[in-house]
């Protein structure tokens, strides 16, 4: 019922059975008498039967738990076995080649795993100065043999 409604609402929304005030008295009455007939309920005790009752205490019982470490343990294992199964590829039997790699991820294996002093084995001193990548300068020649070389399709598919 929504709350505007609250304020014309004529009836109670409680029903009581058809003749029940006229009756009421004579069913009271009614269950007085029944009472005062009936004082013993019909059930008996025998005499002392609670004074020597005891209730025997069972020890608790031990619980083996279905979800037991070692039982997780091991469904966890072979869940794990099986997705290391599938994820490595082994009914894929094509040759990988470097043309598989793609740009990112050498940059991100080169930027992440590898450290300045391995990098700098690589080159020797003679080969890397700054002075040669300050002075040098290009021929326009080269430059426009560079251009006309490039394939711009291979650069916008990355």
């Amino acid at each position: 019922m929504k709350n505007e409604n609250l304020n014309n609402v004529k009836k109670t929304g409680f029903k009581v059975p058809q003749n029940y005030f006229e009756e009421f008295e004579n069913s009271i009455l009614t269950e007085a008498k029944l009472k005062n007939l009936v004082s013993d309920s019909g059930f008996k005790v025998p005499e002392g039967y609670l004074d020597n009752f005891s209730v025997p205490i069972e020890k608790e019982t031990k619980v083996i738990s279905i979800f037991s470490k070692k039982n997780m343990l091991l469904v966890s294992s072979i869940a794990a076995a099986i997705v290391l199964f599938f994820s490595l590829n082994v009914f894929d039997n094509s040759p990988l080649s470097f043309d598989d790699l793609d740009t990112t991820t050498v940059d991100n294996y080169i930027l992440n795993e590898t450290e300045i002093g391995d990098l700098t084995s690589l080159f020797q001193d003679n080969e890397l100065s700054e002075n040669q990548f300050i002075d040098y300068s290009l021929s326009d020649e080269a430059l426009d043999n560079y251009i006309e070389n490039i394939d711009f399709n291979d650069l916008y598919s990355e």
